[in-house]
């Protein structure tokens, strides 16, 4: 009976071990790996952390997404990014012709791609706000994911201040 009393002993310890383990404020179950441990949240020091997170979301999206390069350039300008199609020349050779419609519809693919895979950064930062941060975007419209980061900036800069205090 006293192995048995031992054993229970140690899996109580086991079991509270492994809840240190786990925050208390949010689970990160739903949240990438490389980004676990970056949060948008409201509070002080909302510049550095807001930087470091998108400096995170940058690096994850590189390492992530096909043509992640595009991700991370449309995250760091903050703004949309768009390609250049290629131009036909009126005198093109046949052969010219067909390398034009090979440029012209990867441009198009690259477009959508990049589409996509916003709309999935999308996820995955609201996965990384905090539950007040989220409650505050909820009242914005934005559904796109550089809508988004512009609320999270101007929201944790501002320290969460009413957006009519803002200029």
């Amino acid at each position: 009976m006293k192995t048995e009393g031992i054993e229970e002993k140690k899996n109580f310890k086991f079991k509270k071990k492994n809840q240190k383990n786990y925050p208390s404020k949010r689970v990160d179950r739903d949240v990438p790996e490389l980004l676990k441990g970056v949060e948008f949240s409201m509070g002080r020091n909302g510049l550095d952390l807001y930087l470091k997170a998108l400096e995170k979301l940058q690096l994850y999206a590189l390492t992530t997404y096909k043509n992640g390069a595009d991700i991370w350039k449309y995250l760091k300008q903050e703004k949309t990014i768009s390609f250049t199609a290629p131009e036909l020349y009126e005198n093109a050779t046949a052969t010219q012709k067909e390398m034009w419609k090979i440029h012209a519809n990867n441009t198009i693919k690259r477009e959508e791609l990049l589409q996509a895979n916003l709309e999935a950064m999308y996820e995955v930062v609201m996965s990384i706000c905090e539950p007040v941060m989220k409650d505050h975007i909820c009242n914005h419209e934005e559904k796109d994911t550089l809508g988004l980061l512009k609320i999270i900036k101007k929201t944790m800069y501002s320290n969460g201040e009413d957006d009519t205090h803002m200029g």
